[in-house]
């Protein structure tokens, strides 16, 4: 569409006056739907087209979605928006707009009865009347926001003239969109500043009077009460009943207060554990509402919160009602308490850790050898009610973050807590940076003990940072003492082997590995070596001659199903690097990668070879 020379100036005041048009409706705060069909109607009054439609991705990118548009039917924006959507990947044909969108550049369609890219739509696009289209990259400096749709009646070539003025108002819609955003921020935020200022006073009431109780409460530990007498103030000054129980689920004390009572099962002396006492993040929450079963079997609600020392749980407070009906002097209250307590509590880490430290030294003598030919390490541990002679199931953990100051009680305390009243006792303790439990299972499967290693693992598991890195697998049983530094290394390959795979959400027996379980246990490795060096050792070679990463490719690529989009994310590379080295990889193994056989082979040394990774750790 050429434009006259004698129209330039009209034109020129038309498009002075759109862009105005979109400006004031961004001041005036109008909705983003809104303000892109300003846009959309703009385009098709200055471009004299038929019909406009501005596409957005939605929020995880996989589609485009009509979110403005002027002249186009409602059910056509229903049929591209939820029966056949604009997909931006796994597709062999992409759509005009998939193109725009991927590409930064305009593309146009001329008949959208016979090109191929317009299938899906040429139903709708024959319904709505339309014959040719173009489709224009809304480009920012740093990325694509969508794209600007035009469409025209009567079939129509674009010129450059149209595509650059297209581009231009593109542009223009960009900043705009840009712009709303920015103001919807904006406007949150000044928001957020306003409730912020308004509430400056009441903080500073609720500090003083916070301080005051903080002084009571830590008045009553200097006299040295305990918990149960900081407890006892605590139900008075909020007026409500208090528990405590200790990590473990122990009942530490009752307290009662105001008219309310809390459930029989958080009252009795029998142990109890909530399935998730604390919240998720780096800190588990100070005060959170759950619900537990009353005597009757109907669910009550009821408040707790943490007793810390570090990061460490130490106990938990209970109380009866719902956080929305606690005010904030009571919350401080019941942080103010929590921190008094953990002062108190602190005080029974002694015979916890004298616990720890026997159990840790009989365990690293077994696990070092020095049972073989002497009987005085079994005496040793028989004396403190451990039977070396019964079967033992052998648990592995891996804790990358070190063992120093709470994770350390914790542990011992999960040991004291393992022993009470069991016969035999369990061993717990550290061996080559590793916690390791030996666990007596008598006549029973191993499964039998994986609920206290799970316990175990939750246990090393106190934060969001540990989660991560708790790693536990249970082996055996062990039957001669003589076998237990061999059921270890068996044990620490396979949690190795878990880390290597992230498996960090429970506990593992070697069944739960696989194939690669079986080839732990295989005591001579060379075979898997030589095995995993005919399948694998070209890929090395080349990489090493190259200086590329063919093998870390390939596993990827396996272990995403051959998914090149899922591959080049996990790898942080382009799609196009990832099926390059797919071509390549297949060149050098001289296999495709589309053959079972082939995947079989491949799969099968890329798990020895994470076996023989894990043993070497």
């Amino acid at each position: 569409m050429k434009v006259r020379p004698d129209r330039i100036a009209e034109q020129l005041q038309g498009w002075l006056h759109a862009v105005a048009e979109i400006g004031s409706a961004v001041n005036h705060g109008a909705s983003l739907d809104v303000l892109l069909s300003v846009i959309a109607e703009t385009a098709c009054r200055l471009m004299d087209y038929d019909f406009c439609a501005i596409t957005l991705p939605d929020p995880e990118h996989r589609v485009l979605l009509i979110r403005g548009s002027f002249g186009l039917s409602g059910d056509y924006i229903r049929d591209v928006n939820a029966t056949h959507p604009i997909r931006l990947h796994g597709v062999s044909n992409p759509a005009p707009s998939s193109q725009a969108f991927t590409l930064g550049v305009a593309v146009q369609v001329a008949d959208t009865r016979t090109n191929p890219s317009f299938g899906p739509w040429g139903g709708v696009a024959s319904d709505q009347g339309f014959l040719s289209m173009i489709s224009v990259p809304l480009n920012t400096a740093s990325e694509i926001l969508g794209t600007l749709n035009c469409y025209t009646t009567a079939a129509h070539a674009f010129s450059e003239e149209e595509e650059a003025l297209l581009t231009m108002l593109a542009d223009q819609a960009a900043i705009a969109i840009t712009t709303a955003r920015l103001k919807t921020d904006q406007a949150r935020t000044i928001e957020h500043l306003n409730r912020t200022n308004a509430t400056l006073e009441e903080q500073y009431d609720l500090q003083r009077q916070g301080a005051e109780v903080h002084e009571r409460l830590t008045a009553l530990a200097l006299e040295g009460g305990g918990v149960p007498t900081v407890s006892a103030a605590l139900a008075e000054l909020i007026d409500r009943p208090v528990t405590v129980r200790g990590a473990n689920g122990a009942l530490l004390c009752n307290s009662l207060a105001g008219a309310d009572s809390l459930p029989g099962i958080l009252t009795r002396k029998t142990s109890y554990q909530h399935p998730e006492p604390a919240a998720a993040g780096p800190q588990p929450q100070v005060l959170a509402q759950t619900e537990v079963l009353s005597g009757n079997g109907v669910p009550v609600s009821v408040l707790h919160a943490p007793v810390m020392i570090k990061d460490e749980i130490v106990a938990w407070i209970w109380t009866s009602g719902e956080l929305e009906a606690l005010g904030p002097l009571d919350r401080r209250t019941i942080e103010h308490a929590a921190t008094v307590m953990a002062l108190e509590l602190l005080r029974t880490r002694t015979a916890a850790e004298a616990a720890w430290r026997h159990s840790g030294e009989i365990l690293s003598g077994l696990l070092s050898g020095a049972v073989r030919g002497s009987t005085a390490l079994i005496n040793q541990a028989a004396s403190l009610g451990h039977d070396l002679s019964q079967p033992h199931a052998v648990m592995v953990a891996r804790y990358d973050d070190g063992l120093e100051g709470p994770l350390q009680y914790r542990l011992a305390s999960t040991l004291m807590r393992l022993s009470e009243n069991t016969t035999p006792k369990p061993l717990l303790g550290m061996h080559g940076g590793y916690v390791v439990a030996l666990l007596p299972v008598g006549n029973q499967p191993l499964e039998s003990v994986r609920a206290v290693s799970e316990d175990i693992r939750r246990s090393l598991a106190g934060n969001s940072t540990a989660a991560k890195s708790a790693i536990t697998v249970i082996t055996g049983p062990v039957n001669d003492p003589s076998s237990y530094p061999e059921t270890f290394d068996v044990a620490r390959g396979a949690v190795e082997l878990a880390a290597l795979r992230g498996l960090h959400t429970r506990t593992l027996v070697l069944s739960d590995l696989g194939m690669a379980g079986l080839f732990l246990q295989v005591p001579d490795a060379s075979r898997l070596e030589s095995y995993c060096e005919q399948v694998l050792g070209p890929l090395r070679t080349y990489d090493r001659a190259q200086g590329t990463a063919l093998l870390p490719t390939l596993s990827a690529l396996i272990r995403n199903d051959l998914n090149t989009k899922s591959t080049a994310e996990q790898l942080f590379v382009h799609k196009n690097t990832v099926d390059q080295r797919r071509r390549r990889i297949e060149d050098v193994l001289g296999l495709q990668l589309t053959s079972i056989d082939a995947l079989t082979h491949i799969s099968t040394a890329l798990t020895i070879d994470d076996v023989i990774q894990a043993r070497a750790t």
